[in-house]
């Protein structure tokens, strides 16, 4: 396994600490990108580096380079030199309210029930699963339609970790309760996509490695939906991170990519990487507080991470249940072995985290697919988005900051049975460098122009953090914007950072300029204990779900 730089993933062990581990050997684990595969591992074997592997996907090798020639590697102006990252699982550990019958709530809550009346259950579409492995269930029997280990001498079990196990089985488990199915798209099939270890971890070459095999295969296993359930730590733009360039390019090839907000809490700029990327769709966390036909005590998940991201676009996309969320897994796996309190009965466990929504949220996807096979990935984000219920208080005011709910709650017997047409990321091209349309000034995050000047129209708009508004926009105009504003270098455009004109001029925030504190972008994310379900937090103004609003980042096709 090659090492490097600790990168964060969602589920369990949350946000992880970067370091950068040297190689026993004196050589250091890097990804070399040049003009194309071949150059960068012509360059590598020049400077005396050993290749590790071949990543087409982002025109790259991985390699092991002497430390005394590194200075002169990333010297070179041919390439580009990364680290080497590692990612590892992350999301919560959520304490049982209590024991109870393996009820799964969260597919009426999301309106996936209606969906299956029509008898759509996400048949023969292809959902990768870039995680830990899936391990043989009855559920899953004849429905894992390939498999691809990139780890060097994976161990022999599927999924010794668990993780990935239970989200397939958000996805599409197709065992039944009182009210259905205890997974959102029982037909799909899975794509098991190993790049995390038994620990949940994996580098940043095993991920791109595993998302270079999809792009090649993707046809032959139909794939549509990547479900990316982990997370990194930000620490350049979100067009510098390798992996953000393996998703567009997936994205750009027609497979709909789904990721985690990250667990880092609603404060502003806690999105994660790759969820950072303006083109995918990135998922929030809320909760139905244990009553699913009760709309009006429903919250927003305190862990859930909030936009805007480091380049000021708008993130969360959408929000979808993170909370209490029944799933499956072995119980000899790492996971459920440290997690014994969460086990409801047998094979069966509630967890909770961004990853959770991010699977569901997958599921929803694989539906939409099967019953409008001839959808965009552009065309499935904005269906999504705006089909979303954001939640409002009675006076029609939005309950929680866009940054924290995106367009709002996923819903999908809209998004499957009537979606909205239209396209998102409007005249944003997939590879190219943007700036989103937010930006940090006299203390709140507003909306401006190409020129970062406030838009007129929005001037009552502004957020400072927290749970409330500090102007009196309301989001029922038609206001859009037409996707990503190009990016020229040299512009400090969310307040925190400046540029003069490559990734290597990436500025960390100085002390002063920290919006939230505490928050290291060089560092990632730790957590020191975790949110307890049983009570405490709730939302007390009272509020419903809604629809008809019109967001960031969305254009309608002209009637």
């Amino acid at each position: 396994m090659k090492r490097a730089i600790v990168l964060a993933v969602l589920l369990t062990v949350l946000m992880a600490a970067i370091g950068s581990p040297v190689l026993s050997s004196g050589a250091d684990a890097v990804i070399v990108q040049a003009n194309d595969a071949e150059t960068a591992a012509a360059i590598v074997e020049a400077y005396g580096g050993q290749v590790s592997e071949s990543l087409d996907i982002i025109n790259a090798v991985s390699a092991t380079v002497p430390q005394r020639v590194m200075s002169a590697l990333e010297a070179d102006g041919r390439i580009t030199v990364y680290a080497d990252n590692i990612a590892e699982t992350s999301g919560r550990v959520e304490h049982r309210r209590n024991r109870r019958a393996p009820e799964a709530d969260f597919p009426e809550v999301m309106g996936v029930d209606e969906v299956w009346e029509e008898g759509i259950d996400g048949d023969d579409i292809g959902v990768a699963i870039v995680d830990t492995g899936i391990a043989r269930f009855k559920w899953n029997r004849h429905r894992i339609a390939a498999r691809y280990d990139a780890l060097d001498n994976g161990p022999r079990k599927r999924d010794p970790n668990g993780h990935g196990t239970m989200m397939a089985s958000l996805i599409g488990n197709s065992k039944q309760d009182s009210n259905g199915y205890i997974g959102i798209a029982p037909g799909v099939q899975f794509i098991d996509v190993r790049v995390l270890d038994i620990e949940g971890k994996g580098t940043y070459t095993d991920i791109v490695e595993g998302l270079n095999w999809i792009l090649e295969n993707k046809d032959e296993y139909n794939i549509r939906v990547v479900n990316m359930s982990l997370v990194g730590a930000v620490s350049s733009p979100y067009w510098a991170d390798p992996i953000n360039q393996a998703v567009e390019e997936l994205w750009d090839a027609g497979i709909v990519v789904v990721t985690a907000a990250g667990n880092g809490g609603s404060e502003p700029m806690t999105i994660a990487a790759p969820g950072n990327d303006p083109f995918v769709i990135t998922v929030g966390a809320f909760t139905d507080n244990y009553t699913p036909e009760d709309e009006s005590d429903d919250y927003l998940t305190p862990f859930s991470g909030a936009g805007p991201t480091e380049m000021g676009f708008i993130k969360p996309d959408v929000i979808a249940p993170g909370a209490h969320m029944l799933t499956m897994t072995r119980n000899n796996s790492a996971w459920a072995k440290e997690n014994r309190d969460l086990r409801v009965r047998g094979r069966y466990y509630q967890i909770a985290g961004t990853s959770a929504s991010t699977a569901v949220t997958s599921g929803v996807v694989a539906l939409m697919l099967e019953e409008n096979p001839d959808m965009t990935p552009d065309e499935v984000k904005y269906a999504l988005m705006a089909s979303a219920r954001p939640g409002v208080n009675s006076d029609g005011s939005p309950a929680w900051s866009i940054f924290q709910q995106g367009a709002g709650r996923v819903w999908a017997e809209d998004a499957v049975l009537e979606p909205p047409e239209g396209v998102a990321n409007v005249n944003m091209t997939p590879g190219e460098k943007y700036v989103g349309p937010v930006a940090y000034q006299d203390g709140a995050f507003i909306l401006v122009d190409e020129n970062g000047q406030p838009i007129a129209d929005l001037s009552g708009y502004s957020w400072t953090g927290g749970y409330s508004w500090t102007g009196g926009y309301s989001w029922t105009g038609g206001y859009s914007w037409t996707g990503g504003y190009s990016w020229t270098g040299g512009y400090s455009w969310t307040g925190g950072y400046s540029w003069t004109g490559s990734a290597d001029d990436w500025q960390e925030w100085s002390d002063g300029q920290v919006w939230q504190s505490g928050y290291s972008w060089t560092g990632g994310y730790s957590w020191t204990g975790g949110y307890s379900w049983t009570g405490g937090y709730s939302w007390t103004g009272g509020y419903s779900w809604t629809g008809g609003y019109s967001w960031t980042g969305l254009e309608e096709y002209p009637n």
